[in-house]
């Protein structure tokens, strides 16, 4: 871990109050990176950081964004232009199971932007920054679903399998200027999003890996100069073994359960309560 200071003194991590964002935080505060906690939520930020500063002894910055606007990923860069970043963690992204054309398209398109085109324009800004002052790292968060086009997560798995391509491509530009570029490819992960997107997890073929081993296996792989990672070895080794058609077909079927809880849940909430 001693060796992240190697990339610069400041680290920018985006969807910093919770899951893996968050872990990242806790893990680089320890490691003795100053931090700059993005997200849209200020209060949890705030909380977080006072802790991790207060904890490790570093530094920190709040930067409150929301990575759904067009102009979200220009204002982080501006919030950051006086700091000497060395590490970007671009984690942030969003999604929601269910069939594709029963969905909003004007929703669809924000979430591309928070999912695939603020990853893009912060690669690009912070690349540029690392190749001038001839070192940095890049962590772009995708998921395990991007080596896939998942039935009922098509739109999401889409937009991760651009930050895979992206991110594969760069780790192999810009390695040549100093910088390492690594795609982190998630599978299940023991984060609220697995509730927020409706999983139940008793029903779940594997237990969720925790956050902290996740971000603890990317870390090393970074390090290590690693183009991909995908942090939990059994998924992976299941991902490469299975036919493809199988594999399709099974997370399809598992996204599918997922949308129709999360579609109960709702109609739940909007039903009034009856009173007897």
């Amino acid at each position: 871990m001693a060796t992240l200071s190697a990339y610069g003194p400041w680290a920018v991590i985006t969807g910093a109050s919770s899951g893996i964002g968050l872990e990242f935080a806790e893990q680089f505060a320890a490691a003795g990176l100053n931090l700059v906690l993005a997200a849209r939520s200020t209060d949890r930020l705030a909380a977080l950081g006072r802790r991790l500063s207060t904890a490790h002894d570093i530094d920190h910055r709040v930067v409150t964004v929301d990575l759904g606007d067009p102009e979200g990923a220009t204002s982080l860069v501006d919030a950051t232009e006086d700091l000497d970043v060395g590490l970007l963690i671009s984690n942030a992204g969003t999604g929601r199971p269910g069939r594709f054309l029963d969905q909003d398209l004007s929703d669809l398109h924000d979430r591309l932007t928070v999912n695939a085109t603020a990853h893009l324009d912060l690669a690009h800004a912070f690349g540029r920054r690392f190749v001038q002052r001839g070192s940095g790292a890049m962590v772009l968060v995708s998921a395990l679903g991007a080596m896939h086009g998942v039935p009922n997560l098509a739109h999401e798995s889409a937009s991760k399998a651009y930050i895979l391509h992206l991110g594969e491509a760069l780790h192999h530009e810009l390695r040549p200027a100093g910088v390492q570029v690594t795609v982190m490819l998630p599978g299940p992960v023991d984060t609220p999003t697995l509730d927020q997107f409706g999983f139940d997890r008793t029903r779940m073929p594997m237990r969720p890996q925790s956050a902290a081993a996740a971000v603890r296996q990317t870390i090393q792989g970074l390090v290590a100069g690693h183009a991909t990672v995908v942090p939990d070895r059994r998924l992976g080794i299941i991902t490469r073994l299975t036919p493809h058609r199988v594999y399709t077909r099974m997370n399809g079927r598992m996204m599918g359960q997922a949308a129709a809880t999360l579609a109960a849940r709702e109609a739940r909430k909007a039903t009034p309560e009856r009173r007897p």
